[in-house]
């Protein structure tokens, strides 16, 4: 990330604040439009930030959390309740290769693999969705995704803060 990409990054937080990092995660979560904004590049910009004192780790771990699980949410409920917009999209043939791995890692893992899409870069938007329309139950949605946004936002958000830490 260059100088100029960073300062404009800088500005937008100082002007959105953690309401912006939930927003802009809650999209990089969100059906359709996640698959085309890179989460993990994200994250790890924000791990910059947290490094070079503009935001807080701790804060910033929680609000990024906090909106990958409400996009990952609305994927899992639009799933599940039968948007008709969603399931046209998804079967698009653009996303027909997408959808395919991620129905096939639901297929394997059932609801564990709610956790393990959400570490597979490509299809990580899409495995809500086939999560919600699959009829896994919230219960284990919930289970399973909880953790896993935790655990991915803490792991690209660290990488991010312990690298520029070195540079620093």
């Amino acid at each position: 990330m260059s100088e100029a990409e960073l300062a404009l990054v800088q500005e937008w937080v100082r002007q959105w604040g953690y309401l912006g990092i939930v927003i802009l995660m809650l999209l990089e979560s969100a059906p359709l439009v996640g698959l085309m904004l890179p989460g993990i590049f994200i994250a790890i910009s924000l791990g910059v930030l947290t490094a070079s004192g503009v935001l807080a780790l701790d804060e910033t771990w929680l609000f990024a959390s906090l909106g990958a699980m409400l996009g990952d949410s609305l994927g899992y409920w639009s799933g599940r309740l039968g948007s008709k917009e969603l399931h046209r999209h998804l079967h698009k043939t653009r996303f027909l290769k997408r959808r395919s791995k991620a129905s096939a890692y639901l297929q394997r893992y059932g609801a564990a693999g709610v956790a393990v899409g959400r570490f597979v870069w490509f299809v990580h938007p899409v495995v809500p969705p086939l999560a919600g329309i699959s009829g896994i139950p919230p219960q284990r949605f919930y289970l399973y995704d909880l953790p896993a946004c935790l655990l991915w936002v803490g792991l690209y958000l660290g990488l991010g803060h312990w690298f520029t830490g070195i540079w620093l």
